[in-house]
């Protein structure tokens, strides 16, 4: 319960920062009482998304989307949304959006704009198009029908999901012919058009691309460039070079136009070309989010482009490179909603296994020994991980002769196995979960199940042939599982000499660079010199920027002499002269994500005495920032830590609590401790609301503070947060994740 309404009035005057309108709003919005700390006053849709005010930013696409304001600052916020949203910057979207609406709170398309930023969440964007209806009437013909066209997408109605997308592309048709030389109908609509077509299958690519050459024709620099990919991208992704060149170019500030290319460079085998384009994109990335404190996998898109650039610098050779991204990708901040080892498009996820099949790619079994079991790579409780780290470490101990060890490895796999096959698999016969949609759910494959016999007939072949076992034997457990990898596979069947099957196998190498590598060397071996040096020619068209100290370069060294190749045998790198101007990727940002520098804060405690982040100089700080000791669930979440606080301490970490009551407020938190000597952590009054602004914890847009929780280093780095209109209440989690973050080099992650 919230302590009665005198104690919550007084606390409200107390947070001076409260607009008049939002105090008003709160006091006579009693329903809103529970609710009211960190929650939007202007609806459910409001809580979630950007709570910071919007800035206009370098590098946005030009666009023109003129609406009716009584304020030019918010149709330049508007614009820029617009601009952001052609990016599928939604985020970004919904903060100009929602600037905009600030400084024109009459104007019904900044509304509009917060919907079309939420494109992927129909909750809140339908409570978003309806304040646009609310404010329609005050727009122009053009503007209603843009709002309209919405309207009708989400009305709750009857149709279908192809009835209803259908209808959206024609109320979109309808503004192109009402409004011919409105670019931004256009580009909405060809938008549209690929978007609705898992619903509705595009006709004709050729039509709509003739649609874009409009746009073009009357913008060449027009963000639809980025459409012009999309719609290619499966099918003739070669159609969309010219827009491959410029699409980052139009929106220099927004990463993922600067990634849309990589998709045509890497789908035409221009690795090069795609490395250049998803670097640039990681670059951009890194410098918005070390400005803005935002984590890394807050960002759309961020792991995916991550790990891509992985593969890429994997497929020219650039070996070092893909480690110290993958690396990278495992040492980010974790989260239970943007950053876990449980999903498989996260940056955790994806780190380890890009990590691992890198190392397993390029031989470098050393690193794996070294790595295993560590800091960046412990054992994991997710099965799939787990069985992961086991296959490369034990491809690893064969590779160093180590049959005792793998003997252990291949244990532990066995283990997993028995725990799965004990695990009760899923009914087959019992009725489908439905989805939202009344679609039938699709059950997953369980991947560990999936993997393991490959793992275990791999290892157990691994020692068979540590141990001298018979030809036979090896090749009978080899055959247990046709998914081993084949550039692996033939050097097994080489190592029991049997040429015959690695003969097979030699032809199905190739596809990639250390493929290619892999078979030069197996023909070479089989002595069949012809096509090993047909298969060199290939490793050298692509070898060109190949790291020239791995082991599987040292040796195609040697085979270059044997082949006569005098000198550097990696042929120049191609050059392009179709991917358009580029700036220097330094410019663009740091190539790695590093943690931030914390912003410094100070307050009054509980003695009066002041106090600041300099008093815990030296040492881990967990900052808890709630908003009041009026917020019950702030005070949930002080005892939540409270009861982990022994755990912090264990661990060398110091806590502060600090909040925007009063020096004299600030006691009334401690009658809600378990003891009556209160908590077990300083409580901090910050009066100056600019402490809770720098780490992001206010909503700018209605005046009041946000809660969260953030762990700066002892070196002053700020190594996790969470910002939210709800109080982070996973302690137990924060203890592992600070264990996590606190045990890794964070001097080497800098330096990267």
């Amino acid at each position: 319960m919230i302590p009665p309404p005198a104690p919550v009035v007084t606390s409200l005057t107390a947070m001076h920062h409260l607009s008049a309108l939002a105090l008003l709003s709160l006091l006579v919005l009693p329903s809103l009482a529970d609710d009211a700390p960190g929650h939007s006053l202007h609806g459910e849709a409001f809580d979630e998304g950007p709570r910071q005010a919007a800035v206009l930013m370098e590098g946005m696409p030009k666009v023109d989307f003129p609406i009716t304001t009584s304020s030019p600052e918010a149709q330049k916020f508007f614009t820029q949304g617009v601009a952001q949203q052609h990016g599928f910057w939604y985020f970004e979207a919904e903060r100009s959006h929602r600037q905009a609406s600030a400084l024109d709170p009459d104007a019904a398309m900044p509304y509009w704009g917060m919907a079309m930023a939420n494109v992927n969440n129909e909750k809140r964007a339908k409570g978003f198009i309806a304040k646009a209806v609310e404010h329609k009437a005050k727009a122009s013909k053009r503007e209603q029908m843009w709002i309209t066209s919405l309207e009708n997408f989400y009305k709750d109605d009857k149709r279908d999901k192809k009835k209803r997308q259908l209808d959206y592309i024609r109320d979109l048709e309808a503004l192109v012919q009402e409004y011919p030389k409105d670019i931004e109908a256009k580009a909405f609509l060809v938008w549209k058009i690929w978007d609705a077509k898992g619903t509705v299958p595009i006709s004709s690519n050729q039509a709509v691309d003739a649609l874009l050459d409009q746009i073009f024709a009357a913008d060449p620099m027009h963000p639809a460039h980025h459409y012009r990919i999309h719609l290619w991208d499966e099918d003739k992704p070669i159609r969309a070079l010219g827009s491959d060149s410029k699409c980052g170019q139009t929106s220099p500030g927004i990463a993922h136009m600067w990634h849309m290319p990589g998709h045509t460079f890497s789908k035409l085998g221009r690795f090069d070309a795609a490395a250049w384009q998803q670097e640039a994109a990681t670059r951009v990335d890194h410098a918005y989010m070390i400005k803005t404190l935002v984590q890394p996998d807050q960002i759309h898109n961020y792991a995916h482009n991550e790990e891509w650039l992985t593969r890429t610098w994997g497929e020219l050779g650039r070996v070092h490179d893909a480690i110290g991204l993958a690396t990278t990708l495992i040492e980010n901040p974790r989260h239970p909603k943007y950053n876990s080892l449980d999903t498989p498009g996260d940056s955790a996820s994806y780190g380890r296994t890009r990590l691992l099949e890198t190392l397993a790619e390029w031989e470098l079994w050393p690193q794996i020994l070294q790595i295993s079991g560590g800091p960046l790579m412990p054992p994991a409780t997710q099965s799939i991980h787990e069985l992961n780290r086991l296959r490369a470490l034990g491809l690893a101990q064969f590779n160093s002769d180590d049959s005792k060890e793998l003997a252990q490895t291949i244990a532990a796999v066995e283990a997993i196995e028995k725990k799965t096959k004990e695990s009760k698999p899923e009914d087959k016969k019992a009725e489908p979960k439905k989805t939202a949609k009344d679609e039938p759910a699709t059950a997953k494959p369980d991947p560990t199940r999936k993997a393991l016999p490959a793992v275990l007939a791999e290892l157990r072949a691994a020692k068979l042939i540590l141990d001298k076992a018979s030809a036979d034997e090896v090749r009978n457990t080899l055959e247990k599982s046709k998914e081993i990898p084949p550039e692996r596979l033939v050097r097994y069947y080489l190592r029991i000499g049997d040429k015959t099957k690695a003969g097979e196998l030699a032809g199905k190498l190739g596809q990639n660079l250390s493929g290619w590598a892999a078979q030069t060397e197996v023909y070479q071996g089989l002595d069949r010199t012809e096509e090993a040096k047909k298969a060199f020619d290939k490793v050298r068209e692509r070898g060109f920027s190949m790291d020239h100290d791995l082991p599987l370069a040292k040796r195609l060294d040697a085979l270059a002499v044997t082949f006569g190749v005098k000198g550097d045998w990696r042929k120049p790198a191609p050059v392009r002269n179709d991917s358009g101007e580029r700036p220097s990727l330094e410019s663009l940002g740091p190539v790695h994500w590093s943690p931030p520098q914390a912003p410094a804060w100070s307050g009054t405690g509980l003695d009066g005495k002041p106090v600041s982040n300099e008093t815990y100089a030296g040492k881990p700080t967990l900052l808890l920032f709630y908003v009041g000791s009026y917020c019950a669930h702030c005070m949930e979440q002080l005892k939540a830590f409270e009861g982990m606080a022994g755990n912090f301490k264990n661990m060398g970490i110091n806590m502060v609590a600090i909040s925007p009551d009063s020096p004299k407020d600030l006691p009334t938190a401690q009658k809600y401790a378990k003891t009556k000597a209160g908590f077990p952590f300083p409580l901090v009054s910050a009066k100056d609301i600019e402490v809770f602004r720098a780490y992001r914890a206010y909503d700018d847009f209605e005046k009041f503070p946000l809660h969260a929780v953030a762990l700066v280093d002892e070196h002053q780095r700020l190594r996790w947060i969470d910002v939210g209109y709800q109080p982070f209440m996973d302690a137990k989690f924060v203890v592992e994740e600070a264990r996590r973050l606190l045990a890794l080099p964070l001097e080497a992650v800098a330096q990267k």
